[in-house]
């Protein structure tokens, strides 16, 4: 008999409808998290209490890998920043969506103090804990573009000891500095999915205990509309405690372990800007994961991009380790040699890709 993954994930759902009318109702919340009860994994729901007996019923074939804890809005870690978010609203909100108000925008940005609290309890005695948004829609159609009901059981069972954290864009450094907060809040600048993300108890309590802090800080500056844009700064200050995962949302559930899928997107959306803005450290990192993914034989191998990314990585080393980069150039040369396809595309994309100064004959 398969057995459950050693994680718990923590969810929520919540009906706002009171304090905003574009808010989901009952009906359409339970629709929303529909998906999500089918999965036999370790779960804990974050509710109000009107929502608490459905919520039961509709998981009660799994009422042993469930616990359904309700704490109402008014008494959630977050809501004590209500009146300044609204503050804030009032004076700066250039993202304005007529979907959110300040009181969905406070459950979003509760999630790091849901998930601590799970932490806390450990319910099931797991080793790793996670969150999940639970408005998954059909067929979870948020996470996947081909779902199925083991896909979740499979990341989960192959999680490693990071916090595993899926990335769909690239950003300006700069834009941790207080003095630019203003300007990175002037769009909706997309970095990472923050419907699902997964850690070890130290780390998260280290990771999710600093998001609560940004979230506090980039508050009482008059900002933070949105709470995957509180990522910007973890991503390098735990470096060596993430997973990177890249993709959009859709390929979640596809490259939260490995990436298998929409490489094009990842190339122009992160690796291309990784080496344009100067961040080599990861652009050479998700070259070698993709490269890698290639080499195994994990997916069709797409020639152009494969040379795309060669030589993108061959750039990235350069500016970071010599050393590196000749090994790579080593075997690009090799290629070249031996791959007919590797050779033509290599000849076709040469300019384009930056390479004429390579010497690809030595």
């Amino acid at each position: 008999m398969a057995g459950i993954p050693d994680c718990t994930l923590t969810t929520a759902c919540y009906v706002l409808n009171k304090y905003h009318s574009h808010a989901r109702t009952i009906e359409e919340t339970l629709q929303s998290v529909e998906t999500l009860l089918t999965v036999p994994c370790y779960l804990v729901i974050y509710c109000n209490a009107e929502l608490e007996e459905a919520l039961l019923e509709r998981r009660a074939s799994l009422s042993h890998l469930t616990r359904v804890i309700v704490i109402e809005f008014e008494d959630l870690w977050c809501y004590s920043l209500l009146e300044k978010v609204c503050a804030n609203r009032e004076r700066f909100w250039p993202t304005r969506d007529a979907r959110t108000c300040a009181e969905t925008h406070l459950i979003t940005c509760n999630k790091a103090d849901f998930v601590l609290q799970t932490i806390q309890r450990n319910p099931f005695h797991t080793t790793k804990f996670g969150w999940i948004d639970s408005n998954l829609g059909p067929n979870a159609l948020k996470i996947s573009h081909n779902y199925q009901n083991h896909m979740l059981l499979h990341v989960l069972h192959h999680l490693t000891d990071k916090f595993h954290l899926q990335l769909m864009n690239v950003v300006d450094k700069k834009y941790k500095e207080p003095s630019y907060k203003r300007e990175y809040y002037m769009e909706y600048r997309w970095i990472a999915c923050g419907c699902l993300f997964t850690t070890t108890k130290a780390t998260g309590i280290s990771i999710l205990n600093r998001i609560k802090e940004l979230i506090i800080q980039t508050t009482q500056m008059g900002y933070g509309h949105g709470e995957e844009m509180f990522y910007l700064e973890i991503l390098d200050e735990f470096y060596d405690d993430i997973h990177r995962s890249y993709g959009d949302y859709k390929d979640i559930l596809h490259n939260f372990i490995q990436p298998t899928t929409n490489f094009v997107y990842i190339y122009w959306n992160l690796v291309m800007k990784y080496h344009d803005m100067g961040y080599h450290k990861e652009c050479v990192e998700l070259c070698h994961k993709l490269v890698q993914q290639y080499d195994a034989f994990s997916l069709e191998i797409n020639y152009d991009l494969y040379v795309r990314l060669d030589a993108v990585w061959y750039r990235s080393l350069q500016a970071i380790d010599q050393v590196a980069a000749e090994q790579l150039a080593t075997r690009i040369r090799r290629d070249y040699r031996m791959n007919p396809e590797y050779a033509n595309q290599f000849r076709n994309l040469r300019s384009l890709c930056r390479m004429d100064q390579f010497n690809i004959e030595l």
